[in-house]
């Protein structure tokens, strides 16, 4: 994802208006890293959240190799 962080953001920063009612989300970009904070009250929303948000991340960055290829 070296080059694609930007994409990436902004591809996924729509996501960020959803409201969940068990955790909160923070994505940035931090010189050339994508940063995802997740606050939550429990594990098991933790856990829910973060696989969301990284199969999200995982498929935002697989289309714009897609797109590029």
């Amino acid at each position: 994802m070296d080059g694609n962080v930007q994409v990436v953001y902004w591809s996924l920063k729509p996501e960020l208006d959803a409201a969940h009612q068990r955790s909160t989300t923070e994505l940035g970009v931090q010189g050339n890293s994508l940063v995802l904070r997740i606050c939550s009250g429990d594990l098991v929303s933790m856990r829910a959240a973060l696989n969301g948000w990284l199969r999200l991340i995982r498929i935002a960055d697989e289309m714009n190799a897609a797109i590029e290829s």
